[in-house]
């Protein structure tokens, strides 16, 4: 053939195909559509699918001339029977279904469309899991709900909302919605409370729901309802008066919806959803949109449409369209539209014509067409992303004000919330986001346009319960009498309480609930317990913080600051036998002796040329000058001085001993009578050591720590009630029955000390906390109170309550003193008798070589006077040291099964049909056909039953597919069958359910798990299996038990998966843990999905897997983990009941398999030991041996044989109680369009009411255990074993709702009174985690791929021992810095942090500024020497506080012993100059009188002033030798000497008081006198002193200064408000302790007048904040806290402790002006005499 005749065939073969190709193209396609016609929804949605037919048909360029053939039916609002219209469609071969808008029915019609491969593509199913993974054949052409909760969780935090409620129809819609808007708050630290409503909920439902919410604190509701029926909860609410300005009420788009498509429904409600803020799905504006609105209203003036437009309108449209153009596309592709018979549905046989359906062989391109589409639509941008959802997710933010709805806003996907129009911001993003985060101005309920506060704590209708501790001592804190009214409950708690309370800034109605009998202290543990169960709402009293309760409570911030302190007996020890040498330092030893030998020789010089007294030999001219010099102090010398200058010399002299003696007089007294504690116990060491007992306040938490914490043994501990019981046990010892010491907290110790004296303080606090106000977990009135506690010490009120209960005349007694002056002992003089019994026996031993005589005297006195010295003192010795039920409680078990009344004669039925739907070819399947084969052969078999009357059970194959479940309960309906039993997968169940439900037959699960599997929504549905419920809540507490915060959860992402990771994420919350992330895969999903998911599950910093997957692909999720290396240490792996069911499954256990999982931890269904299961488990293992069971005996098969059970004995009951079995036809299923399929032969089953109550009042004890039924369907008793892999299952614990983890079986708790709070019994046998260790895992890791905390750090100029760096923020240190690291490592979970240095390090940055960035998001936390102040705790969440602080006021000091004329101090110039002025006028006096008569005041006028002079000045030391011999100079002396005496003792106080206390240098003695000056005021630049001062303190600015290191602070003080400096400086406590460390010469005056402390900063309702906070705790309590205090803060204190002892010691600065003026008389004396001398010399 040539060229030419090959083109010429080509040719004609082309135009061949075009013809037969143009022949093959469908004149006509059909689709269908479903949904219910008379709905909000539904009503517009039908008129727009029609206008859509429509105008496609007559639109030439869309499908070439093929037209749409569209197949309607209503759903009628049901599942059932919007199922049976989906198959009635499907009959008319269409090739794709349009709807429902329900997303419950879009669940089941998904499964039926997928099983025929026909796309369903619906306008309003929003549901977020109806998902492509799990139906591929599904497509959604509205906005998907989970988006629109992500609006919804961004709208509450604009407003700043952290709590609340929401109101949800209890269906896949309605939860579904929920669970997705559940993880968006988490996400932004929020938290939700849920009301689930009915489906069909009554108006009374409605009100007892809404009333039972308003006891909740939260008064923000969002509500996700349908529009039929959501407004009849707003009716309901301004019913019961919850429409007023408390409250703020958020709806999904269904209200917009409701309000868009009907006037008469907005007039008619409009009223009552006033400030009602809802979404509504954005439609942009269009030259279509619009043409179509027009057209719409012409529809309506001509009667074919009754409501107005919504956009549910605009996407049913739309999805007409898409379908049309996908149809399209497809046949230009794929040209021909064919269907095949579906050989499964061809082999079912019956009345009903199922095999009619057929599968669209073109579905799988069709719906790809569908995917690939991009067009504008009326709704917008019709395309898809790859999750098969429309890329433009947009919500309008509209608010009912008026008689209008007002759009205030928008939100997407792309920008969040605006005021711009999302398409607008899409073009063009916006450079900051956070900016155009702005709504415009909305109207709340009541009329106002103020933001609502969204909770109340309490109202007048329910009072706030504040729990009170009815104690029975220490009433000073917290006393009630008289019942505990408001009136009668009073102490300083209270009144701190009452002060609080005034100060929050709305009203909170409360009463007080006393706990405790008043005669013993109440369980302070308990007391908190309450709280937390909610059995009040609050406890106040004297209630420690501390770490096992702030896990479980929210406390407020410390009002008085406590910890833990030994109390024991103290006794008086005086100094050392030396001293008396201890009040002069040896340099004023040396000098004084020096002085005694220089005055000596002066008066030997001056006087012994004239005083024959002076004369002699040269040792005796020796002697008597150091014996003259020695006794002056005792003014016992016998040598009379005569010269003028040698008188004078001696009073100089002796006035200079007079001050000596004075000064050593004062200071040996302080020593000797100042009390010095001393007690064998001292401190926690040595009292733990000492293995003695040791008492505690009775309900304390001292006695948890000491047992817990330190570890001592409680037979150890004695508790002890009052302080009369405190002094008792102290006093009568360890060895009287009595305690060695007492641990109590400082409060208490403190009060005790200052009424009871004998006892004291010894040591330090060895823990530090403080007492709070305990609240439930996330109380918004935890953080107001702590506000205005802060507020109450700012201002000064604290302050004022402290000294009105504390401060009487015992309150500056404070360490158990006694106050009167101690006597003094012979064992502080016993050194000094020894010198002078030295000096005595040595010049006794020189006297007796005079006389031997003397020999026997002093053998006499050792004999007697020693030895009787010695026994008196050995008495009193001995004499001090002789004084130093078991109730049990039965459970009563109700009798298996109940006798059934007496029939009535009438004929009971042969047989009776028992449906059964399970896979059978499954883990779970092949023991439950075992089980119930031999259920239905031992019922037959029992003649005690059912009376003759057979049981049938028809068993059909699920196939584990929803569709395959869904034409096999079709079928088994189809057979009359009264119950039915299965399946097993809880995805079918929920398609089943519906079906039973319509036709009235109860379905019995025995392995359905998921809790969303609810009666609420599936009447006829009863599960006789454990919910997952309570699985995961033994998960929780086993994450707990181990200490773990975060989990990952692995999971199926299907009904059963998704159903238990919800009820596991509740449990968790509970629990104050998370799951961190969501790891879920499809429930086909293949090894590769699987992979790529635990490679995205291992870069998280969780190490704890809790897996709930189905038991046969489970395996594949350890065999994908063990190869990648995540079966190694330092993993957690819980897997949910599945594991232990396919390993009981297995007949031979395969090694290899138990290596996939060692170290896992497994639950497993507990079914208590009994005779009839072992007997059954025999039976089991026979058949296995003889080939008649295929699988080993797991639980189901267990709990599939009990249900067969349950269901025999329920129509037992039923046939005796005279009930028929009859079948009658369902009015709402009938034939439509000439339908084959015979729907209509599926008939209701009239009895099954009657036997749905006889199931639910089932009771008996079955293989399972007791099978009894609660008020919520749910079997009694849930219990779990809980297994560890490690070679084969190894049993360690068990887990109860009744009795949580134990090790002993849960049947055996149960008999006991409930314990599930006692730590003893929460226990379980060790674990051999993955990798084969013990060491529990820490269960976290630092993520791969996680951002870091952004941490600001304040980079300081000064003070770095509390913040310091030294090149950059990777190498940080200081105090705070390293509290933060510790408390950081005791997380159960990983915090990466990234430190942010804040400030260039030059000066100090502002604090306010950087606790803003945190409240700004600019920073997530901050760590640092953070003051909690209240303009903080406004804005941001602080740690519980890590160290005391407070302002206080630090001014400059100096000790008057700096001055060397401090002799001159005592008295005034004034004082001086009358005291001279008096000895001169008496010495005139004197002389006056004696003169004349007296012959030794006579002589030459020169000897007779000095005599006058002489004999004046020396009565100041009764030194005198004259004689007195006139009356009248008698009395004159007697009443001058008196008068010395009492100026001489007034000058030795004096002194004394100069001489050893320091005196301030200002006059600012505290708060109220620096207000008074004008002086300049230094201050800490950055920190929050300067606020205070001038907000609070009302200080002008211009008076402060600031101030950046203690250089400066030194520098200020030095110089003073004179000179450029600062009278005073106000500042915390730490800084100004690190000041007084350095610089001796300041010192603190006044009390602090604030009282706080310093905490970590972070942001609002961070979860950190709490767990930091025990962190915190923690480390007080083990003592790290104070290690790392003493690491960077403990210094050698100059100012403190040392310089004071030093204070008393006397040293020669004080006196070397006094010595000066002595030598200067001494030396003046000589020169006198010398020039006499030589004058006289040269007359000579």
């Amino acid at each position: 053939m040539g060229c030419g005749g090959v083109l010429w065939f080509l040719l004609v073969l082309a135009t061949g195909f075009g013809v037969f190709a143009g022949a093959v193209r469908p004149a006509v396609v059909s689709i269908g559509a479903v949904l219910t016609y008379d709905s909000v929804i539904g009503r517009v949605a039908k008129a727009a699918i029609e206008a859509a037919v429509a105008d496609v048909n007559a639109n030439a360029s869309v499908l070439g001339g093929t037209r749409l053939n569209l197949v309607m039916r209503d759903a009628n609002c049901n599942v059932f029977l919007g199922s049976a219209a989906a198959l009635s469609v499907l009959e008319h071969d269409a090739i794709a279904l349009i709807g429902p808008q329900s997303s419950a029915i879009a669940h089941m019609i998904s499964s039926i469309s997928g099983g025929l491969q026909i796309p369903l593509v619906s306008f309003a199913a929003t549901d977020p899991t109806l998902s492509s993974s799990q139906f591929p054949f599904f497509v959604r052409m509205a906005h998907c709900d989970s988006y629109q909760m992500a609006a919804m969780a961004d709208l509450i935090e604009y407003f700043g909302w952290r709590q609340v409620i929401t109101i949800y129809v209890d269906d896949d819609y309605g939860r579904n919605g929920i669970y997705y808007l559940d993880d968006k708050l988490a996400e932004n630290m929020s938290k939700m409370y849920k009301i689930a409503l009915p489906v069909k909920a009554t108006r009374n439902k409605i009100i007892d729901l809404l009333q039972k919410s308003k006891t909740l604190g939260p008064r923000v509701y969002v509500v996700h309802a349908t529009p039929d029926s959501g407004l009849n909860i707003f009716s309901v609410a301004e019913q019961l008066h919850m429409m007023t300005d408390e409250y703020v009420w958020l709806t999904t788009d269904w209200l917009s919806t409701v309000l868009d498509t009907s006037q008469s429904a907005a007039s008619n409600s409009i009223s009552y959803l006033q400030g009602v803020v809802s979404f509504r799905q954005h439609i942009p504006r269009s030259n279509q949109k619009e043409a179509f609105v027009s057209r719409w209203g012409e529809l309506q003036k001509e009667g074919l449409v009754s409501l107005n437009l919504s956009t549910y309108g605009f996407f049913a449209y739309d999805t007409v369209w898409a379908t049309a153009y996908a149809i399209n596309d497809f046949l230009n592709e794929y040209e021909n539209i064919t269907f095949s018979s579906n050989s499964y549905l061809q082999s079912i046989k019956g009345k009903m014509q199922l095999g009619m359906l057929k599968t669209f062989d073109g579905g799988n391109l069709l719906i790809k067409k569908l995917l690939l589409l991009n067009f504008t639509g009326l709704s917008g941008q019709i395309q898809f992303d790859g999750d098969k959802n429309l890329i433009s997710r947009m919500y309008e933010i509209v608010n009912v004000r008026g008689s209008v709805t007002n759009r205030v806003g928008y939100w997407s996907n792309h920008s969040g919330l605006s005021i711009s129009l999302p398409e607008n911001l899409l073009i063009k993003r916006p450079k900051n986001l956070s900016l155009n985060q702005v709504l415009g101005r909305i109207t709340w309920p009541g009329g106002k346009t103020e933001t609502p506060r969204g909770w109340v704590v309490a109202s007048n209708e329910r009072p706030l319960r504040i729990a009170v501790p009815n104690r029975a001592s220490y009433l000073e804190f917290v006393r009630v009498t008289n019942g505990g009214d408001m009136e009668n409950v009073s102490g300083y708690c209270i009144d701190v309480f009452k002060e609080i309370i005034k100060l929050i800034p709305y009203e909170v109605p409360y009463k007080f609930v006393p706990i405790g009998n008043g005669q013993t202290n109440p369980n302070y543990d308990e007391l908190v317990n309450l709280v937390v169960q909610h059995v009040v709402d609050a406890a106040i009293g004297d209630i420690a913080i501390v770490t096992s309760r702030s896990r479980n409570s929210d406390f407020t911030q410390p009002y008085i600051c406590t910890g833990l302190v030994i109390l024991a007996p103290i006794r008086s020890i005086k100094s050392s036998a030396w001293v008396f040498l201890r009040p002069f330092t040896v340099g004023m030893w040396c000098v004084t002796g020096a002085f005694f030998f220089v005055i000596g020789v002066v008066i030997w010089l001056l006087e012994h040329r004239v005083n024959s007294d002076f004369r002699g030999s040269p040792t005796r001219q020796c002697i008597t000058m150091c014996l003259f010099s020695f006794s002056t102090p005792f003014q016992s010398q016998q040598e009379a001085i005569l010269s003028t200058l040698g008188r004078f010399v001696m009073m100089v002299w002796l006035f200079l001993l007079m001050v000596i003696t004075s000064s050593y007089t004062a200071s040996l007294t302080s020593f000797l009578t100042v009390q010095q504690l001393s007690s064998p116990i001292k401190g926690i060491d040595s009292l733990i050591a000492s293995n003695e007992p040791i008492g505690y306040q009775e309900g304390s938490f001292a006695r948890s720590y000491l047992v817990d914490g330190l570890n001592v043994r409680p037979s150890r501990l004695v508790s002890l009630g009052s302080p009369e019981a405190y002094k008792e046990a102290l006093e009568r010892g360890p060895k009287n029955g009595g305690v060695a010491a007492i641990v109590d907290e400082l409060p208490y110790v403190e009060l005790f000390v200052a009424k009871t004296s004998g006892f004291g303080i010894i040591g330090q606090s060895f823990t530090r906390n403080g007492w709070g106000f305990a609240f439930p977990r996330d109380s918004p009135l935890a953080i107001d109170m702590s506000t205005a506690m802060l507020k109450l010490s700012e201002n000064g009120e604290l302050q004022r309550i402290h000294k009105k209960w504390f401060c009487n005349a015992s309150c500056i007694v404070t360490s158990g003193i006694n106050s009167e002056p101690s006597q003094l002992h012979f064992s502080s003089f016993w050194g000094l008798f020894l010198v002078c019994g030295v000096g005595a026996g040595f010049t006794g031993r020189i006297t007796s070589l005079q006389s031997q005589s003397d020999t026997e005297l002093i053998g006499f006195f050792e004999e007697r006077l020693f030895r009787g010295m010695l026994s008196h003192v050995a008495s009193k010795t001995m004499m001090a040291g002789m004084l130093s039920p078991l109730f049990v409680i039965w459970f009563l078990a109700g009798l298996g099964g109940a006798v059934g009344e007496i029939g009535d004669g009438t004929t009971e039925p042969g047989t009776v049909n028992v449906g059964a739907l399970f896979t059978f070819n499954s883990t779970i399947g092949r023991a439950a056909m075992v089980g119930i084969e031999l259920a239905i052969e031992d019922v037959n078999a029992d003649s005690t039953i059912l009376a003759g009357t057979r049981l049938n059970v028809i068993a059909q194959d699920t196939n584990c597919s929803g569709f395959v479940g869904t034409i096999e309960a079709l079928q088994l309906m189809e057979k009359k069958v009264v119950a039915v039993v299965g399946p097993q997968s809880s995805g079918i169940g929920h398609v089943i359910s519906h079906v039973v439900t319509e036709l009235h037959v109860p379905l019995l699960s025995f392995a359905a798990t998921d809790p969303t599997l609810s009666p609420l929504e599936h009447p006829y549905f009863i599960r006789t299996t454990h919910s997952d419920h309570f699985q995961m809540n033994a998960i929780a507490d086993l994450v707990e038990h181990f200490g773990w915060r975060e989990v990952t959860a692995i999971f199926v992402d299907d009904d059963y998966g998704r159903g238990g990771v919800i009820a596991l994420g509740d449990a968790l919350a509970e629990k104050r843990s998370r799951i961190s992330y969501k790891a879920g895969f499809p429930p086909n999903a293949d090894p590769t999905a699987i992979s790529d998911l635990l490679v995205r599950a291992n870069l998280m910093e969780s190490r704890v897997f809790v897996v709930h997957v189905n038991p046969d692909t489970g395996m594949n999720v350890f065999s994908l983990a063990k190869n990648m290396g995540m079966m190694a240490t330092g993993y957690v792996w819980i897997a949910t009941d599945w594991l232990a069911s396919t390993l009981d499954s297995v007949v031979q256990p395969d090694p290899s398999a138990m290596s996939l999982l060692q170290g896992a931890i497994v639950l497993r269904h507990h079914t208590p030991d009994s005779a009839p299961k072992r007997r059954f488990t025999a039976r089991w293992n026979a058949m296995l041996r003889a080939g008649n069971a295929s699988s080993g005996l797991n639980s189901y098969g267990l709990y599939a044989y009990d249900s067969l059970w349950a269901v025999a004995r329920a129509i037992d009951r039923f046939l005796s109680a005279g009930n028929t079995i009859n079948f009658s036809a369902d009015p709402r299923l009938h034939e439509a369009n000439g339908s084959t399929l015979h729907l209509s032969t599926l008939r209701i089953f009239d009895g099954g009411e009657s036997l749905l109550q006889q199931l639910l009042l089932t009771n008996f004890t079955g293989l399972t255990g007791q099978i009894e039924f609660d008020s919520e369907r749910n079997l009694i008793g849930p219990s779990y074993d809980i297994l560890n892999i490690g070679g084969g299952p190894r049993l360690i614990g068990y887990w109860s709702n009744y009795s949580g983890l134990s090790v002993t079986a849960p049947e055996i708790l149960h008999r006991q009174p409930p314990n599930g709070s006692t730590t003893r019994q929460q226990q379980l046998f060790g674990v051999v985690w993955p990798g084969e260790t013990t060491a529990q895992p820490r269960g976290w890791v630092f993520p791969n791929d996680g951002k870091p905390l952004r941490i600001g750090v304040p980079n300081r100029a000064s003070f770095k021992e509390f913040v310091t760096n030294n090149s950059n923020s990777d190498d940080l240190g200081g105090f705070c810095i390293d509290v933060f690291n510790a408390a950081i490592k005791l997380l159960p979970y990983p915090v990466p942090c990234s430190f942010v240095l804040i400030g260039d390090g030059s000066k100090n940055p502002n604090y306010d500024e950087i606790v803003n960035m945190v409240a700004r998001n600019e920073l997530d936390a901050a760590v640092g020497d953070i003051a909690i102040v209240r303009n903080r705790i406004k804005i941001v969440d602080f740690t519980q506080p890590y160290t005391e602080s407070g302002l206080v006021i630090v001014t400059r000091v100096r000790g008057s012993s700096s001055s060397a004329w401090a002799f001159l101090r005592p008295f005034t110039l004034e004082m001086w100059c009358a005291t001279g002025a008096f000895f001169l006028l008496v010495g005139a006096a004197v002389w006056i009188l004696e003169h004349r008569e007296n012959p030794e005041f006579r002589g030459t006028p020169k000897q007779q002033i000095a005599t006058m002079f002489w004999f004046s000045f020396s009565t100041m030391f009764f030194v005198h030798r004259e004689n007195t011999v006139s009356t009248l100079g008698r009395f004159l002396l007697i009443v001058w000497l008196f008068v010395v005496l009492i100026i001489n003792s007034s000058y030795t106080a004096s002194l004394t008081s100069i001489l050893t206390v320091q005196q301030l240098s200002s006059g600012i003695t505290g708060l109220d006198s620096l207000l008074s000056t004008s002086d300049p005021i230094g201050y800490q630049e950055g920190k929050f002193a300067r606020n205070y001062m001038i907000e609070e303190l009302n200080i002008p600015e211009s008076r402060l200064k600031p101030l950046n290191s203690p250089e400066e602070y030194a520098k200020a003080l030095e110089l003073g408000p004179k000179a450029g400096g600062v009278a005073a400086i106000v500042d915390e406590i730490p800084f100004v302790e690190i000041l007084l460390s350095v610089y001796c010469q300041f010192r603190i005056v006044g009390p602090a007048f604030t009282k706080n402390g310093w905490g970590f900063a972070f942001q609002r309702d961070s979860p950190l904040a709490v767990d930091l906070s025990t962190a915190i705790l923690t480390l007080s309590e083990n003592g790290d806290l104070q290690r790392i205090h003493d690491k960077w803060l403990s210094r050698s204190e100059c100012s403190s402790q040392d310089t004071d002892i030093e204070a008393s010691r006397l040293s020669l600065s004080s006196f070397w002006g006094l010595f000066l003026l002595c030598g200067i008389v001494c030396l003046l004396a000589l020169v006198v005499y010398i020039i006499k001398d030589m004058l006289s010399v040269q007359q000579v």
